[in-house]
């Protein structure tokens, strides 16, 4: 059985939770550590190590002789459908990234592997087929990465269109290299949560109990094929996921 979390943890989790939903906003000081010991039932020590955590994290800064401060590093708000329009030279996450008067990076690699069992039956393809991989790394200048967003796609889609091997694949990028190809793609995301793995930390430079939400989302060509398959990790408090719903939308 997993083991509980330690007090210092489990006060570093509740004060997150207050920042990643906005109750506690950047630039906010957290309760001192006196404030915090009584209202926790813990001793200074403990709170300070809770402090810590949250600092290792990037969600306060530690101010020596002031406390915490909630970091004031703004959240970049991605609507979901943005990878269904180019809007300049951009699609997905540097149009949403833009729009919000930041400046967005991308860090692209771009190699030939084998789709393993699981990656396989997301492309409806038989284990062992190869595939094109397109992997980013995704922020804003002057802050830790946001996301990582890995792209396979089929290699009979890129032996037509052979941009898709390059590190840039043109205005709008890889969808739009498909929409001029004759495809008229539908996309399919699914959203989950989790703790990152020993890479992801690395990459994302963010600490071990710091979740991340993991999106799968699948391409779809008029004849309902799947396409292309896209998995992205996203740091949960350096984004926010807008869907907007309805017939007017």
């Amino acid at each position: 059985m997993p083991r509980p979390p330690t007090k210092a943890q489990a006060i570093g989790n509740a004060m997150a939770a207050r920042i990643v939903e906005g109750e506690l906003e950047p630039g906010a000081w957290l309760p001192s550590e006196r404030e915090l010991a009584r209202a926790y039932g813990a001793d200074r020590s403990t709170v300070r190590r809770a402090l810590r955590m949250l600092a290792d994290q990037g969600l306060v800064q530690l101010r020596h002789g002031s406390g915490a401060q909630v970091r004031t590093a703004r959240k970049v708000r991605r609507a979901a459908a943005d990878i269904t329009r180019q809007v300049g030279a951009w699609r997905g996450f540097h149009v949403s990234a833009q729009q919000d008067g930041r400046r967005p990076f991308t860090r692209t690699t771009v190699a030939e592997v084998e789709a393993g069992e699981r990656l396989a039956s997301r492309l409806d393809v038989p284990a062992g087929t190869r595939v094109l991989e397109r992997a980013r790394v995704q922020g804003v200048e002057g802050e830790p990465p946001v996301q990582t967003a890995t792209t396979w796609v089929i290699l009979e889609i890129v032996e037509r269109i052979p941009v898709l091997r390059q590190v840039d694949t043109g205005p709008g990028g890889l969808y739009s290299r498909l929409e001029e190809a004759g495809h008229r793609i539908t996309f399919e995301e699914s959203v989950t949560c989790r703790l990152p793995r020993a890479d992801e930390q690395e990459t994302l430079e963010i600490a071990p109990d710091q979740p991340v939400l993991t999106l799968w989302r699948r391409a779809y060509d008029q004849d309902d094929r799947v396409v292309e398959v896209t998995h992205r990790v996203v740091v949960g408090d350096r984004h926010e996921l807008v869907y907007r719903f309805g017939s007017g939308a």
